[in-house]
Formats: structure tokens, sequence, C-alpha cells
């Protein structure tokens, strides 16, 4: 037998090769600290840390980083990072058309309210070639609206992906 394209020829002709795509239900949850500088009307979300578990990777953690604009009360932002666990590593980016944080207030301590979607791009150990979209939501707690914050915080992410 010889492979040629994406069909093994053999005696009994050509037999295509496929990749097999496996779609699985993804739902995590994690809880850490978020390390913010608000500085006239910009965020820089410096790190997002924190620990949990999801139906795919297990036990591990999630971190991350970004920036946002802050001249409204709900302002979109963009980021990237990582889930890990035990059985490997997720890749993610979140977009800004596709995200949005609200602040509870304009100052002293506030709650950051925050949803979006994560692009996967790709992965390791069980998520290798991982692709797809998950859905976050969670909230932030934070000592005001300026300056360098930081404070804890909670996301569950859900969604489907590729492998």
């Amino acid at each position: 037998m010889s492979l040629t394209g994406t069909a093994l020829a053999g005696p009994a002709g050509a037999v295509p090769v496929h990749h097999v795509v496996k779609a699985v239900a993804f739902r995590g949850t994690y809880k850490g600290n978020a390390d913010l500088l608000i500085d006239n009307g910009s965020v820089s979300i410096r790190s997002i840390a924190g620990t949990g578990s999801n139906s795919l990777l297990g036990v591990g953690r999630v971190a991350g980083k970004g920036s946002a604009s802050a001249s409204a009360q709900c302002d979109p932002f963009t980021g990237t990072g990582n889930i890990t666990g035990a059985h490997g590593t997720l890749h993610l980016v979140v977009t800004q058309s596709k995200s949005t944080g609200c602040s509870s207030g304009e100052s002293g301590p506030i709650t950051v309210k925050f949803h979006g979607t994560a692009v996967v791009k790709g992965g390791t150990g069980k998520a290798k070639g991982a692709k797809g979209t998950l859905a976050f939501s969670g909230k932030l707690g934070l000592g005001g609206t300026s300056g360098a914050q930081a404070g804890p915080y909670t996301v569950t992410i859900t969604g489907h992906l590729s492998l």
C-alpha cells in the first residue's frame, strides 16, 4: 500500500483517511486574585491567577493578562490566558468585541461583573489541537477605581471544544 494525498490506495481501492474530531463539553470554575492598574481611562490587567478545576483537564490553574478602557461604567476588555490542569493546557484569547466588565460604582469599594467569550487557540495533553469558543462570567472585588488595585474574583467557564 502507498499513501496518496488523503486516501490510502490498496487492492480494494481508495479509502479516505480522516482525522477524528471529537466534540467535548467543557465546564470549569476558578477563584483567585486579579491585579490591575487603573490610570486615566485605561486599565492594565497585569495578572489574573487562580485555582479550580474543569471537566477536561482536571484540577489546576488559570492565568492571564489583558487591557481595557475605563471610559464608562461598562467597558470591553481583551487579553490572553491559559488554563492548566493535570492533563494539559488550553491557550485562550479574549477579544474586545466579545467581552464586557461592568463596575458597580465610580468610587470606593466596587464589584466588577464580567462576561464574554474566549477563543481556544490550541493546547497540550488532552487539549492538543483544541478549537472552539468558551463563555465565561464572574465577579471581581476591588477597593477602588483608580491606581493599583487587587482583589478576589470567581469565574465560571463553559462551552464545547473540538479535539
